[in-house]
């Protein structure tokens, strides 16, 4: 994962730390929160590309 002033305000840039965080396994919950601590975060945006992958706060990312 980037971890210099990474932005997280395009589709492209949170589906790819998405993808690095299911294959991290990070609860869906723990998602914005482990972001917000690399960068600025469209929470909006965010929300819409866990439910376009099918995530939700309830369940955890699989690989």
């Amino acid at each position: 994962m980037r971890t210099h002033h990474a932005r997280y305000d395009t589709r492209e840039s949170l589906m790819e730390a998405l993808r690095e965080l299911v294959a991290l396994q990070v609860p869906a919950e723990d998602v914005a929160p482990v972001l917000c601590t690399i960068g600025p975060v469209d929470l909006d945006l965010l929300a819409d590309c866990m439910n376009d992958i099918g995530l939700n706060d309830n369940r955890s990312i699989a690989a």
